[in-house]
């Protein structure tokens, strides 16, 4: 009798999401996969601004689309940023070379939450709809598509803060010295997002990752209060459209349990948790996704093993998903990362 074909990366990807049993490898994607490490990506940025090529349709989706042709990813992550909302309620959004992006005016104050415009996906970010039916057409039925958007405590601190920070004064201030208006800013941002990543899903993604880049600022017991009722409506709000979400918070290993508490099916670690630590923690109630340090793709002697290490560390664990345990570092060499590909498709083997 014929032995049953080993599954597509989309089944294979959402599976995984769900805990539920698959035949074949271990589904893999790379956050920030689609851009700055690639040459192809940098030869098409030359002369444009980020924002101009993630408003460009044709564009974003041709970035979207090279790493999959590169190294055969099972999902691929639509080009885009956690700022797109942000600046479709009328914050100006400038990303400064070297500087990464700078926000005005600051929201810090009720009358500055009240003044942000409440935006219609459909129309104002059309664009992104677009890309995303453009990928689908080029990768087809049986590769995974990801949406995503920024988590409330992220996208709030870029509002209060401006930009990036180290400390987040601001937004800590707001936290602890006027949590009702720290949570008035989230519930604001999740009434936009909600419609966000619903707009995502009709578009043809699969799957919604919400990134909080700077959650790990925060001790378990302030995301608690602060940010997981917010974090936790916008992933039921997700889910409720069918597809998985994936919940990744930047230096996480502190939040893990309050990550699995907001009802994401899975949690994004990043590098510096032990993956039995996680497994122990919270593997039973979530699927997990992660965790190579970025820089291991800078000794590609040591990409095969230690991608090897990663896999046989999280086999213990129903529902894994293999990444970085952070975005692609731009100067990572291609070489590394043809030899990741290599190794994950050659070891890695299902939970089936």
């Amino acid at each position: 009798m014929r032995e049953p074909r080993d599954d597509d990366s989309r089944t294979r990807f959402l599976a995984a999401c769900r805990k539920q049993p698959y035949r074949g490898t271990v589904p893999a994607w790379v956050m920030r996969q689609a851009g700055r490490y690639l040459p192809e990506y940098q030869a098409l940025r030359k002369g444009r601004s980020f924002l101009e090529t993630v408003r460009d349709p044709a564009l974003a989706a041709e970035i979207t689309c090279q790493p999959l042709r590169r190294f055969d990813m099972d999902a691929a992550v639509v080009f885009s940023d956690i700022l797109i909302p942000p600046a479709a309620m009328g914050i100006s959004v400038e990303f400064v070379e070297g500087h990464g992006p700078r926000l005005n005016p600051q929201v810090r104050d009720a009358r500055s939450i009240a003044a942000l415009s409440d935006f219609d996906p459909e129309t104002d970010t059309a664009f992104l709809a677009e890309t995303l039916g453009r990928v689908r057409q080029e990768i087809g039925p049986n590769k995974a598509l990801i949406g995503f958007c920024g988590a409330p405590f992220t996208t709030a601190s870029y509002l209060i803060e401006g930009g990036s920070s180290r400390n987040f004064e601001h937004s800590k201030a707001m936290i602890y010295g006027d949590p009702t208006l720290f949570a008035a800013l989230c519930e604001r941002l999740v009434d936009n997002l909600i419609p966000y990543v619903k707009m995502q899903v009709a578009a043809g993604a699969d799957v919604i990752q919400v990134f909080d880049s700077w959650g790990g600022a925060l001790d378990a017991r302030t995301w608690r209060e602060a940010v997981l009722p917010a974090t936790a409506r916008l992933v039921r709000a997700t889910q409720e459209t069918g597809v998985p979400v994936i919940l990744y918070v930047n230096g996480a290993s502190h939040l893990l349990e309050v990550m699995a508490d907001s009802g994401a099916d899975v949690l994004g670690i990043d590098h510096r948790v032990p993956p039995a630590e996680a497994i122990a923690r919270v593997g039973g109630r979530v699927a997990l996704q992660g965790n190579l340090d970025p820089c291991v793709l800078f000794a590609p002697q040591a990409v095969a093993r230690a991608a090897a290490g990663v896999l046989e560390a999280f086999a213990p664990q129903e529902g894994y998903i293999f990444n970085l345990g952070t975005g692609i570092l731009p100067k990572t060499p291609i070489e590394s990362m043809e030899i990741l590909f290599e190794t994950l498709r050659s070891r890695a083997e299902s939970p089936a």
